[in-house]
């Protein structure tokens, strides 16, 4: 009967050391939900194809991309959108892996696959990105693309010049 006050004071601290634990890793999951969402929209989201002029398309990848990279990636986007195309390739991420972080910049490293709808046609590649921490939340301040692999519908696997 001694160790009613023990065991109810140990139930307390855990309670307690619980509440506390969450607390702390509530913030921090925050962090990487935003994290993983600005990178997977950068390479998924493709509504800045239908921005009329390079206004909305700095506008709509402003949602990822901060400068020094924003104004690049922004030209870049708008000259390809502004010729007649027959594009029928979309990217996914496959995985993300953070490679360091701290309060104000992480960079990490992604897969991605790239699927031709036509013909079925993948092609494998890892993107290297570092953000930073802006006003508005996590963006994008350099990308790097590498499409390492490229196989056929047939699952045979080819090296791919970048």
């Amino acid at each position: 009967m001694r160790f009613w006050p023990i065991v109810t004071l140990a139930v307390i601290f855990l309670l307690i050391r619980g509440e506390n634990h969450l607390a702390v890793s509530s913030p921090i999951k925050m962090q990487y939900d935003d994290i993983y969402a600005v990178v997977k929209g950068a390479v998924e989201d493709k509504t800045w194809w239908q921005a009329r002029n390079i206004y909305e398309v700095r506008e709509r990848l402003g949602k990822y991309y901060a400068e020094p990279i924003l104004s690049t990636i922004s030209k870049r986007a708008w000259n390809f959108i502004s010729q007649p195309t027959d594009w029928y390739v979309q990217t996914f991420v496959s995985a993300i892996y953070i490679t360091s972080i701290s309060t104000e910049k992480v960079t990490l490293k992604i897969d991605m696959v790239n699927k031709d709808l036509i013909s079925g046609q993948i092609q494998e590649g890892a993107g290297y990105f570092s953000l930073h921490k802006t006003s508005s939340g996590w963006r994008i301040i350099s990308a790097d693309y590498r499409w390492e692999k490229e196989s056929n519908t047939l699952g045979i696997k080819s090296p791919n010049v970048i």
